[in-house]
Order: structure tokens, then C-alpha cells, then sequence
């Protein structure tokens, strides 16, 4: 499940953490080398004066002596224009004035900084977290997040983010892996949570009964297998359902639901193929009040939303029927469409929440970090298998913790 977020996650943490944890340990090989460098100057002329002594013991050379004298005599006049070519060489020197010693000295200087901040690390027992450090990881790991589905918007969101909770911080040696995973589920938390976030089941123990719930959403995305799931919810609670096969359109959309209904013990309403779908749901809303039921599920035919006649139908349906609830159907594995096709339906006639399908088959898993902050709806359930019992109800903390594990 959304296998490829949980590695570019991951790979962000070790590489960022890997990098400040280092620091100290490239510190201390540093210092003990240039330890034994200061060690070897100070042994090797204390070895050079021994010899310098026992050399003028061992003079007793004196021949050798009055024949260098004699050999000097002779080159008397070479000697002088050697003289005077070395007076004339004498003036060039102060013109390079030793200025290539200094660009070194500054070097070693900035060296010598940046062991005594490390140094400082060692004492202190911190790490700092630096820009230059976090800006390359950061860059790779947005593309990264653009590749595992995240919406543009939602990525550059959460780069500023840790760019900001990371750089200058510092950390305690050893607890940098844990400190960048604890920002990285903050920051997750932070895009995953939503100020209209409700429980269904307590919008059910607050609302007039029959609570009105449409359900919206393309073909193929489990639309059908997700009310299902909804009633089964309901009935572990004590609720009463009834389904609504408003979905007129599609071949063979009635008899699914009504397996469903069979397997569930729910009553179904329907009418033939080709008739009004508001029709079939009002009838289905008579049905509940009627009976004492306390929810009406309503199917809807699978659209997309450049259809502008289904969608016609759905405002209709509003009017009438004026649903409680109308709940977005979306499979993850539709990526940045999934959150188009939500964004048209919420400006079309309105919706009050997501349900994310087909998540434990999503290997990319960007979908579920985008919907909540790319819609600004919030995000109810998720499906994680084909039993009614896989439902489950979103919650941004403990899904922070599973993208992380």
C-alpha cells in the first residue's frame, strides 16, 4: 500500500540524516591526524640536532680547506659579476612582497572554522542543521513526491514546510533520524487533516431521521461496494438502511446493488431501466419514513464531470431530494484526475466529503497525501479490500505513522 511514497519518504529521512550524523564522526579522524602531524614535527628536529653535533666533533679536515683556498684565488674575477648579478637579483624580491602565502592562510582559516563548529558539535553534544545540507535533499524529494502522484500545489507545500521547521535546528547527537521523522509526520499530519473533518456516525446520532446520504462518483471506482460497506457500518451500530437504485443509466447497476442488498438484508428500492432517478429516490426516502428507518443510501449513475446531462440530473436530485450528506466515491488509483473530477463536482453542486477506494491496491499512495489539500474537503474513509469490513476511517495521525513505518 502506496508503496512508493513510504521509499521516497524514507530515502529523504536516511540521506538528510546520514549527512548531519556524520559530521561529528568525520570530526574526530580529522583532529587525531592533525594531533599526530604535530606530534611528528616536534620529534623530527629534536632527531636533526643530535647529528648537528656530531658533526663538528669529526672535523679534522684541514687539507681539504687550503685547497678550496687555492681554488678560490684563482676564480676571484667570477666571483664579482656572481656578486653583481645578485645585487641586481635583490630588487625583484620585494616585489613579490610573499603575497601567495596569504590565499593558503585564509584557507586553513576557514578549515580550522569549520573543525572548531564541529568541534563545538562535540562539546555541545548538537548538530545544526544548515541550508546547503537541506535545499539539494529538499529539491530531489519534491520531484520525488511529484513522481509517487502528489499534487504540485500539496508538494511545494510541504518543501516549505520542512525547509523551514528543519534548517538551524539543533539536535542532539544520535537523535537526528528520529527529530527529521518526527518534523516529517508533522508536516504529513498537518496536509492530511482537514477543519471540516466529521464522523458519519456521529453526523447519524445528530441528524433528523432519515439521514439522506448521496453517493457520487465515475464508474468503476467502487461506488456500489462502498454503500455496501456504509450499511454494513450502519447496521454494526444499530442502523437501519435502505438502498436507492438511482443509477437508471448503466446496464446491470440494479441487479448489483441488489446482490448487495440480499447479502446485507437491506431493502431496496427500484424502478426499471430509463426512468427518473429522483424518482427512485424519493420513493426510497417514503420507504424509510414509512418504516422507521434511519438512513437512505442512494446509488447514482457513474459520470464524469464534462457530462453535462448526468450532472443536470444530480442538481435535480438536490433539489428534491435535498440530501443530508453527498459523498465523493474516488479510487486512489486515479492520481491528479481523482482530484480534478472531485474539484468540478464540489463547484457543480457541492459535496461534503471523500471516500478513497482501492487504496491497498495503490502502489504510489501521493492521491491520499493530496485530496484533503488540493479539494479543502475532507477525507472520511478509505478502502483497503473487497469485505464490507475493510472500510476504514481515515484519521491523519495514524496514517502519518504508516506512511513513515
Amino acid at each position: 500500500m502506496f508503496d512508493l511514497l513510504k521509499k521516497k519518504v524514507a530515502g529523504f529521512i536516511n540521506k538528510l540524516a546520514g549527512k548531519e550524523e556524520k559530521k561529528v564522526e568525520e570530526a574526530r579522524p580529522k583532529e587525531e591526524i592533525k594531533e599526530k602531524v604535530v606530534e611528528e614535527k616536534i620529534e623530527r628536529p629534536k632527531e636533526k640536532k643530535e647529528p648537528e653535533i656530531s658533526k663538528p666533533k669529526v672535523t679534522p679536515p684541514e687539507k681539504p680547506k687550503e685547497k678550496l683556498e687555492i681554488k678560490k684565488e684563482k676564480p676571484k674575477p667570477v666571483e664579482k659579476p656572481a656578486i653583481e648579478t645578485k645585487k641586481e637579483e635583490a630588487p625583484p624580491k620585494p616585489v613579490e612582497a610573499k603575497p601567495s602565502p596569504q590565499p593558503p592562510e585564509e584557507k586553513k582559516r576557514e578549515v580550522k572554522m569549520g573543525i572548531l563548529s564541529s568541534i563545538k558539535g562535540l562539546v555541545t553534544g548538537e548538530v545544526e542543521i544548515k541550508k546547503s545540507e537541506v535545499d539539494p535533499l529538499l529539491e530531489e524529494f519534491e520531484l520525488e513526491l511529484l513522481e509517487s502522484d502528489v499534487a504540485m500545489g500539496v508538494a511545494e507545500e510541504m518543501k516549505q514546510s520542512l525547509h523551514s521547521q528543519l534548517i538551524g535546528a539543533k539536535v542532539k547527537r544520535g537523535e537526528v533520524s528520529r527529530y527529521i521523522q518526527a518534523t516529517m509526520e508533522k508536516t504529513m499530519v498537518g496536509l492530511l487533516k482537514n477543519e471540516k473533518q466529521f464522523d458519519l456516525l456521529e453526523r447519524m446520532e445528530q441528524a433528523e431521521k432519515p439521514v439522506k446520504i448521496m453517493f457520487l462518483g465515475p464508474n468503476g471506482a467502487g461506488k456500489t461496494t462502498t454503500m455496501g460497506k456504509i450499511a454494513h457500518l450502519l447496521q454494526q451500530r444499530g442502523y437501519k438502511a435502505v438502498f436507492a437504485a438511482a443509477d437508471t443509466f448503466r446496464a446491470a447497476a440494479i441487479e448489483q446493488l441488489g446482490i448487495h442488498a440480499e447479502r446485507l438484508d437491506v431493502p431496496l428500492v427500484k424502478h426499471r431501466y430509463g426512468s427518473d432517478p429522483t424518482a427512485v429516490a424519493f420513493d426510497a426516502v417514503a420507504y424509510a419514513r414509512k418504516h422507521g428507518l434511519d438512513a437512505v443510501l442512494i446509488d447514482t449513475a457513474g459520470r464524469q464531470d464534462t457530462n453535462v446531462n448526468l450532472l443536470n440530473e444530480l442538481k435535480k436530485m438536490q433539489r428534491v431530494i435535498q440530501p443530508d450528506l453527498k459523498i465523493y466515491i474516488g479510487e486512489a488509483l486515479a492520481g491528479q484526475a481523482l482530484l480534478e473530477q472531485v474539484n468540478a463536482f464540489h463547484a457543480a453542486i457541492g459535496i461534503d466529503g471523500v471516500i478513497l477506494t482501492k487504496l491497498d491496491c495503490d502502489p504510489k499512495g501521493g492521491t491520499m497525501l493530496s485530496v484533503s489539500k488540493a479539494t479543502g474537503l475532507p477525507l472520511l474513509y478509505v478502502g483497503i479490500g473487497q469485505r464490507y469490513e475493510d472500510l476504514e476511517r481515515f484519521d491523519a495521525e495514524r496514517m502519518a505513522r504508516r506512511i513513515l513505518a
